[in-house]
Order: C-alpha cells, then sequence, then structure tokens
C-alpha cells in the first residue's frame, strides 16, 4: 500500500503509528475468502472483503461495513469469522501502509458545523481540518458501496455500519442523519469527547425517530478518559454514557449498550467484534 496525504504518522499515541500488518491475509480460513482492492475516489480508498464461501441465500448475504479497516481487519481474527460464516464484512480503509490515516478520518468522521460545507479546523487537533461526515457518507454509501458488493448478491436490507473512536462518532452521524442508510449501527467507544455539543445538536435535530434502527453501544470499563492526554482511564467514558441515555430518552432509539470489562479504548475494536459480527448477522 502507498502512503496519500500529509498524515506522516510520525506524532500521536503509539496506536495511531502502527503499522498494518494484516496477518489475516496469511491465513488458510475455512468460512471466507479475502481480497482487497484499491477505489480511486475521495483521498483514495482500499476496501478489506471478506466474502463467505459457498452459495449464498436466496435475498443475499447479510454485510458490515467496517470503519478504519486497515485497523479493523488488522485485529480481525479467523474465530471472529468463524462466528459468522455467512456474514459478508467490508473494511472501509484508506491507502496507506498504517492502521489509521489520522488527518483523513479525522475530516471524514466529524460532523458538518455552520454554513456551507461545514469543513472547518478541527478545534482539538492543530493541523487538521474537521467537519466532512456529510460528504463522506454519500461517498461510503455511493462509489465504495457499489465497489465493495459489485457483482456479490448482498441483501440490501441487512448492512450494517461498525465505527470505533471517530468511527464511532461517524456512525451516530450517519444514524441520526440517515437512518436509511444502513439497517443497523454498532459504535464502538465513539469520541463523544471531540466537540460534544455538535453531536448533542445533531442527535436534537434528529428528534424523534420512528422505526429506529437497532443500535448497539460498546466501550471499555478503562477509557473513562477517551482523548491522548491526562491521567490513565480509569472506568468507561462518562460523556458516553451520558450522551447514550440522552439519546433514548430524545430519539427513541433503544441502544443495547454493553461496558467491555478490562478493556481500554484500542482494545474495544477487537473486543467488540465478538458482539458486532453476530448482531449485523442477526
Amino acid at each position: 500500500m502507498t502512503q496519500t496525504g500529509r498524515d506522516t504518522g510520525r506524532v500521536g499515541p503509539e496506536h495511531a503509528r502502527a503499522q498494518a500488518e494484516l496477518r489475516i491475509f496469511g491465513e488458510d480460513l475455512p468460512t471466507h475468502i479475502l481480497s482487497q482492492k484499491v477505489v480511486d475516489c475521495g483521498p483514495g480508498h482500499r476496501l478489506f472483503l471478506a466474502v463467505p464461501r459457498g452459495e449464498a441465500p436466496q435475498a443475499g448475504w447479510p454485510v458490515i461495513y467496517l470503519l478504519d479497516g486497515n485497523a479493523a481487519f488488522d485485529f480481525l481474527t479467523p474465530e471472529h469469522l468463524a462466528l459468522v460464516p455467512g456474514l459478508m464484512l467490508v473494511g472501509v480503509g484508506y491507502d496507506i501502509d498504517r492502521q489509521f490515516a489520522r488527518e483523513r478520518r479525522t475530516l471524514d468522521f466529524t460532523a458538518p458545523d455552520g454554513p456551507g460545507d461545514g469543513i472547518r479546523p478541527d478545534p482539538v487537533h492543530p493541523g487538521r481540518m474537521a467537519g466532512g461526515a456529510a460528504q463522506f457518507l454519500d461517498r461510503l454509501t455511493g462509489p465504495l458501496r457499489a465497489a465493495a458488493e459489485a457483482g456479490l448478491p448482498i441483501d440490501p436490507t441487512r448492512r450494517t455500519l461498525w465505527g470505533h473512536s471517530f468511527g464511532g462518532l461517524f456512525t451516530l452521524y450517519a444514524l441520526l442523519t440517515q437512518p436509511d442508510s444502513f439497517a443497523r449501527f454498532a459504535s464502538i467507544s465513539p469520541s463523544i469527547w471531540w466537540d460534544e455539543p455538535l453531536i448533542r445538536r445533531v442527535a436534537e435535530q434528529a428528534g424523534p425517530m420512528a422505526d429506529a434502527p437497532p443500535l448497539l453501544v460498546a466501550l471499555g470499563n478503562k477509557e473513562k478518559r477517551s482523548g491522548s492526554s491526562g491521567p490513565p482511564p480509569d472506568g468507561p467514558a462518562p460523556a458516553t454514557l451520558k450522551f447514550v441515555a440522552d439519546l433514548q430518552e430524545g430519539t427513541g432509539l433503544s441502544p443495547d449498550l454493553h461496558v467491555l470489562p478490562g478493556l481500554i479504548h484500542i482494545q474495544t475494536i477487537a473486543g467488540s467484534l465478538p458482539l458486532a459480527l453476530p448482531f449485523a448477522a442477526a
């Protein structure tokens, strides 16, 4: 994979600089066939596909879209796939060698604010831009989805969106602004701390939601502080717990909330998969 853009990966927390080893592509998997493809749209995306072996059901396979696909497939194991032999997985990543494209995901996964396209300087990370979630959602449900599902029997009524951290924040944004974009949503350790008033305004604008889609929320009990500085995390993130409670009251959503014991922020990627994959396959 080639590196693109200004996201050099020289600073930031250790996991933000990690290379994507993608060891699962060297495994002999009895349940799925793995492949990758580059899609020339936006900043340049790489899709990681795990397609079930055997014949699809008459309606097609259910599919889960995993944001930060480079990292998601780095944490994916044969044991995870064995849980859901009839589920297709699509990792939506960037054409880079690392697990995370920090500058790109900050722009793509954060909600717009203000007039025009809503893109603005990131109020938390100097030098980054934010607010491109509307454009990314169009890209995700348009050319990226088309490229991922081309030639494959997919059940369009059984698509799930999964995101972790900023991806979890985007998953909430997608649910609140375009609830019909996916049938189910899995928000893992969402970065509610990043401009919390903004995501709360998005929730308020959504208002009561008729026929609200299923929502899975999971976070670790060792990530009280979700940012990258401060004392060691202790307990689940209180801002996330409060937001989920308020979301249920204000929108009519019924989040299925899980606090994962002993897990810090980065560990909830793998820790959530035994919950999220069967959730998507249901």
